[in-house]
């Protein structure tokens, strides 16, 4: 059994990773979700300590350490995978709905709606909405992530053809 506690939405938090862009289906078609992690910061640890001490929660699902150190939340839906929606809906800073999708290095806010699971008394926060307040231009702009300098212009340039010096492919080796 399940006991819906009172949606919140987040303060600004840092994204570490997002899968919001297509259902994660690692796990196969039945569990396919859309999920985002970001980092707990103190504010959002405080917020989530008043849910664990008024609801008497034991655990927090989806919370971890990570090998620097961090704790991190991630938060999932499935409820738009069901219907058949590839791409999670997000909203800008503006509160007006985008087509883009938050990637780590990119600061949001959360909508979160966190669910008493009975069985273990743990605690689940599902992922209502997300509203991009920062976006990192790290690869969005077509550059691969480099800025023009002087030198090498490959505009023009061909990668030469592969050629076998006596006509052999090498499709049999072994690495």
């Amino acid at each position: 059994m399940t006991m819906r506690i009172s949606p919140f939405t987040t303060h600004t938090l840092d994204v570490v990773w997002s899968h919001l862009h297509a259902p994660d289906d690692k796990f196969g078609a039945d569990s396919a979700n859309h999920n985002i992690t970001v980092l707990v910061d103190t504010e959002l640890q405080t917020k989530l300590d008043s849910i664990i001490k008024e609801h008497g929660v034991t655990k927090i699902n989806g919370m971890r350490i990570d090998n620097e150190g961090r704790t991190l939340l991630k938060a999932k839906s499935k409820t738009l995978v069901k219907k058949g929606v590839a791409v999670f809906p997000c909203r800008d800073a503006a509160a007006e709905r985008t087509d883009a999708v938050p990637f780590g290095g990119d600061k949001v806010r959360l909508r979160l709606a966190p669910a008493l699971l009975t069985r273990d008394n743990s605690l689940s926060l599902y992922l209502n909405g997300v509203q991009i307040i920062e976006k990192n231009d790290r690869l969005d702009s077509g550059t691969g992530g480099f800025e023009a300098t002087d030198g090498f212009d490959g505009s023009n340039f061909k990668a030469p053809e592969s050629t076998s010096s006596d006509g052999d492919q090498d499709d049999d080796l072994p690495f």
